[in-house]
């Protein structure tokens, strides 16, 4: 297989979609990567309200439908990183945003938490803004987000809950860093994905 999936994560404003267009301008890493759609932008008219358990359900399913679809189409290509924007168990934190069990996910929808770490290569948090960069943090209109810095603050945590026991979870916090920077780490972490992947290089953390 000449893809490995990495999984962008992290609170609202962390710089997840800011990293991927830098990346997809770089000509360097422009033809190392394939950004997958996010997933969310598919829920659009099919009328499923995120106040509902299935609204989850239907975010992991999507999910992983459409990285399923990439490797099948894909899977024979030039080696790539496949950039998740969010990945398949990035639900269950909106799921305990809401106050719901945690084991009741697994059970509605049919999956272990082993089962979504095996999908992915490696996991890299960019830390949401609304912590420890609160003057960068943009709410709407000046952004697409509408969750207070407090919000924001604690879906990372939760985020840093579903993910934190994946053996590569790389967490790129604010602490001492603009952006510039923040992006350069996030870089570096998939430098070292590349280099595992398809130089048979030893992973770094």
């Amino acid at each position: 297989m000449s893809l490995r999936f990495i999984v962008l994560t992290g609170g609202p404003g962390g710089g997840k979609t800011t990293l991927v267009e830098e990346l997809l301008r770089d000509p360097v890493w422009r033809s190392r990567v394939v950004a997958l759609p996010e997933a969310i932008s598919l829920t659009r008219g099919l009328g499923v309200s995120p106040a509902e358990p299935r609204f989850q359900r239907l975010m992991v399913a999507l999910q992983m439908a459409l990285e399923d679809a990439l490797r099948r189409a894909l899977g024979d290509g030039p080696p790539r990183l496949v950039l998740c924007h969010r990945g398949s168990l990035d639900p269950l934190a909106y799921w305990l945003a809401r106050g719901w069990a945690e084991e009741e996910f697994f059970v509605y929808t049919a999956t272990t938490r082993q089962e979504h770490y095996a999908r992915y290569d490696a996991i890299i948090h960019l830390v949401t803004a609304a912590e420890g960069a609160l003057h960068a943090y943009r709410r709407y209109p000046e952004a697409h987000r509408g969750e207070t810095p407090e919000e924001a603050v604690h879906l990372d945590g939760l985020l840093r809950h579903v993910w934190g026991g994946h053996p590569r979870h790389v967490l790129i916090d604010n602490a001492g860093r603009d952006w510039p920077a923040k992006s350069a780490a996030a870089r570096q972490a998939l430098e070292q994905c590349w280099q595992e992947a398809f130089e048979r290089k030893e992973w770094k953390k």
